[in-house]
């Protein structure tokens, strides 16, 4: 089966057409490259991340950024030092994205807008409860194909590996349609919030 795609521009292409339109990334190789180095790319991840949702979420788009950047990869680079420099980017960038949204919801609560989970009040509990009831409510009109990964993940407490087994799914498809999931949830909050 013989596809028409390549992985990088060949030194043959004509400058100008190089850089008006890059050849397309082959989906075989994505898929390959995916396999291959999974598992390095979470390593990686893990140096920057606590909780392991985070870590394989950080994973996950890595390789969602792959199809975009791989054009630009240096061919004098071998690939996994090249792969781990993109990895170590996306985790500082997504990092730093967090402690914007952190710093800017701060500046916008004030700190009598700051809650004490030393002690929870009265107050907090019925705003946290409301809070979980805009969750579930946003949860309840996500499609099923979103709405049952999150349940399992988050209510039900079940691991990645677990909810692949259970949907009869792979592991790198759960992953991929919880990330979507949180996403589709988090700009669905953001629209309601607004």
């Amino acid at each position: 089966m013989a596809t028409n795609c390549t992985l990088l521009p060949s030194s043959g292409t004509q400058p100008g057409k190089s850089l008006s339109q890059p050849p397309p990334v082959c989906p075989e190789f994505l898929r390959a490259c995916y396999v291959a180095h999974y598992r390095y790319v979470l390593q990686v991840c893990r140096r920057y991340f606590r909780q392991r949702e985070d870590v394989e979420d950080a994973a996950a788009e890595v390789f969602l950024k792959l199809y975009r950047v791989l054009q630009q990869k240096d061919e004098t680079l071998p690939f996994r030092p090249w792969l781990s420099q993109v990895t170590g980017h996306h985790c500082l960038d997504k990092l730093r994205r967090t402690k914007i949204e952190k710093s800017s919801s701060l500046e916008e609560t004030g700190i009598s807008g700051l809650v004490d989970d030393s002690t929870p009040s009265p107050l907090s509990k019925v705003l946290r409860s409301e809070e979980q009831r805009r969750v579930r409510d946003q949860l309840i009109r996500l499609p099923a194909r979103y709405k049952v990964p999150l349940v399992l993940r988050y209510y039900k407490q079940m691991s990645y590996t677990q909810i692949a087994r259970r949907m009869n799914r792979s592991l790198p498809a759960v992953r991929m349609m919880i990330f979507r999931a949180k996403e589709r949830l988090r700009r669905n909050l953001q629209t309601v919030a607004a």
